[in-house]
Parts: structure tokens; sequence; C-alpha cells
């Protein structure tokens, strides 16, 4: 027997007979009620120093951010080892030599950001960048100052020149991170910062050697040497994730095989340095700050490179949860190349772990079009917010900034040579 449709009941799927695109548009309208249920992606952006060294640029940085909806701002107020506020530990910056007496531009971010969460950006161990050196002698990045770091011939990068430091691929002056006298400063650093400013967290920068071809002339050569009867600067400068699996598995030479493991030995040996400034700084946040002032750093996508070449064990201090959030620097490159580095990261990310990750996106350098892209596989694997740099590239770019901070959470749909606001 044929079952009859009951006249009082309309046809099922009627509203789509005949009609493809009204059944997608019902479709869109689903899966957007769909998504609203889950949590918003969160937007952060950095903000440079140059974009903060006038009440109007702050002003200017300020309204862009809450007309554009950033989440939070990471603002940078040590640029090369002095202060965007007033601190009795850290130079005054010579760029602002001009600038009318009493002016505070962390002061006025926190004031005309408000209530946008502000997180001081530090760079850590870099400290100058030109090669005349600091009008103030007791500027950290001074010649005479001890900490300052030397190349594997016990040359002071004080006295690079602009082709040296373009050689060894070098940003300018760096602090030795081996120097406990440089821990112990940068911690009064923090110190001061955060028992004076009410900062909603600390975000570390250049956490990190500048590459292999530093520390091995410093005392934590001379350390090593005592050790293990070698000098750290005849070791291969360079390993590879292939040099280490081989070493596992051993695949190498006997010869190759004892290298590799000294190697590796001084690779740590490097990195705990750095770890342990990192450690200085979450002890003194929680002494002078407290629970809620946060703790992050700006990382190497890649974990084996940013271990190897630079110091930088950030999977470890995501595992043993030293710090609150990761910003990996995903910038350069095609979305092909972005993506893995980003799915890399999450692959690595223990299931549950309170450390937040960060994409951290090179927006200054692209169209809302690739953000959307990289945007999305960060979202998909699972990353708590999206980081752009820079705001102050955006403000003077040519799309809107919200175009950045929409595709970022996902709130542009692109088809062909449109886009559908979602």
């Amino acid at each position: 027997m044929t079952s009859r449709q009951d006249p009082k009941k309309p046809a099922k799927h009627a509203a789509c007979r005949g009609d493809h695109g009204r059944c997608f548009l019902l479709l869109l309208l689903v899966l957007l009620c769909c998504t609203s249920c889950f949590p918003r992606t969160r937007t952060a952006a950095w903000v440079i120093r140059h974009d903060v060294d006038s009440v109007q640029k702050i002003d200017d940085i300020c309204t862009a951010a809450k007309q554009a909806g950033f989440d939070e701002l990471l603002v940078q107020v040590r640029g090369r080892a002095d202060a965007f506020y007033q601190s009795e530990i850290a130079p005054w910056p010579e760029s602002l030599a001009d600038v009318p007496e009493g002016f505070d531009p962390l002061a006025e971010i926190l004031a005309r950001c408000a209530p946008l969460p502000v997180h001081a950006w530090l760079n850590v161990y870099y400290l100058w960048g030109d090669t005349t050196p600091p009008k103030n002698p007791a500027h950290p990045g001074s010649p005479e100052q001890p900490w300052i770091l030397r190349d594997e011939e016990g040359r002071s990068l004080t006295s690079y020149s602009e082709f040296d430091k373009k050689r060894n691929w070098l940003e300018g002056v760096y602090a030795d991170p081996a120097s406990p006298e440089y821990r112990k400063l940068f911690a009064e650093v923090v110190r001061e910062l955060v028992s004076h400013y009410p900062v909603s967290g600390i975000h570390l920068d250049f956490i990190r050697y500048p590459g292999p071809s530093f520390g091995g002339s410093g005392a934590l050569g001379r350390e090593y040497a005592r050790e293990m009867g070698i000098d750290p600067r005849l070791l291969p400068d360079h390993l590879t994730r292939d040099d280490v699996f081989d070493w596992l598995h051993g695949r190498q030479s006997p010869a190759d095989r004892v290298l590799t493991m000294a190697a590796l030995y001084w690779k740590e040996m490097l990195a705990a340095q750095v770890s342990e400034l990192l450690g200085d700084v979450r002890r003194t946040i929680k002494k002078y700050g407290g629970d809620d002032i946060k703790l992050s750093a700006a990382v190497f996508p890649d974990p084996g490179q940013a271990y190897l070449e630079n110091g930088q064990d950030w999977r470890t201090w995501a595992t043993d949860e030293e710090l609150d959030a990761l910003y990996p620097m995903a910038y350069f490159g095609k979305s092909q190349r972005v993506g893995a580095q980003l799915r890399e990261v999450a692959v690595g990310q223990a299931p549950g772990s309170p450390v937040r990750i960060w994409a951290g996106l090179g927006a200054y350098i692209k169209d809302s079009r690739q953000i959307a892209d990289e945007a999305q596989i960060a979202r998909n694997n699972g990353y708590n917010g999206i980081a752009l740099f820079s705001l102050g590239h955006l403000l003077h770019g040519s799309e809107a900034i919200s175009a950045y901070t929409e595709v970022s959470r996902g709130l542009i749909y692109f088809s062909s040579d449109q886009f559908i606001p979602l």
C-alpha cells in the first residue's frame, strides 16, 4: 500500500525543491547558527615602539584597536634595553630625547586603550641596533658592560660593523644569556614594571641567542671545556634534525656519534641559560605582580631550529607550564609554509594544556585574503587566538584593519572574487 501525504502538512524540504540557491542560503544559515555556539577566536596585535612615541600616535593606535575589535595589545615598551615608561633602572630612549617633559608612553597607552588588556612587550637580550654606541655610557648596550655577548673569536658584538652584522645575520648587540649579572638586571626591570604599572601581561621577545655561533668564548664555554675536556667552539655549529635522528638511531660512525653527543650537551647548556632567565621572570611576576599578570613569549615556529640554533627551548617551556602563552611567529612565505609551521606547533601541544597558543601572522607583508587562509589553518588546529604584526602597519595600510580582524576570527567567507560577511 502506498502512503499518501497529509494535505494539511507541507511537503518535506519543499523550500528547497527546484531552488538550489535558497537551499544553499538555508544551509549557510544553519552553519552560522552552529558556529555561533563555539568560542570566538581572539585577536591581538603587536604595537612597535615607533607607534607610541607621541600622544597623538597613541590615541590613533588605541582608537584603531577598539574600532577593529582587537581583544588585546602587545605594546613594545623595551626596544633597545630602554624604557618607554618612567623608570629608575632602564634608560630613557634616545628617540624620545625631544618629547615634552613628563611624557609617559605606557601610562598613556593604559589610559587611552582601556579597557583593552595591554601586555608590556620587552626585548630581552637584544640591546642595541646601531654601530654607533649609545650616548648614555650606563646603557646596557654600551661596550663597557660586562654582559655583552662575544662571538667565537672573542670579539664583542659592540665592535661589529654593518657588514659584520649582515654576514652573521645579526640584528645588533646582544647580552650574553649566560651572564648572571644581566639576568639579575632584567628581573629588576620586570619587578619595577609590574610594581608600578597595571599591565595585563609581560610579553618577551628576543629571548634567545642570536645564532649557533655564539657563547663558546665566554664563561659558559670555559665551564664546558673543564667538564668535557673539549673547547665547544671545535664542535659542529649546525645540527639538523637528521643529525639528531641519525644519532638517536645509531646510524652514525663512532666518531660522529661522540661529536654529536658532545654538541647536543653544549646545546642543552646554552638553552638552560635562556630558560633560567624565563624562570627568574616568572618568579618575579608572581612575587611582585600577582597571578593576574600573564607571561608570554614570541618564539620561532620551528621548535627544533629554535632549540638547536638559538637555545630557545619553548617546547619544554610549554610542557613544564613555565609561561601562560606562546606566540610562534609564522610570518613569512606562502600559506603552505605557514600552515606547515602552525601544524607542527599544534601537534606538539599537550592535550588540555593551560598554555595558550596564538598564531603570530605577518599582516604587515600580506593582504587580508592571505591572512584569512593562514588564520583558518590556525583555527582548524586548535589555536586560541590570532596575533597580527603589526597594528601600526595596518593603520597605514590600504585595507581596513577590520578586514584583518574579521578574517582572523573567521567572520568573512571568501568565494571567488567576492567576500561574504558571516
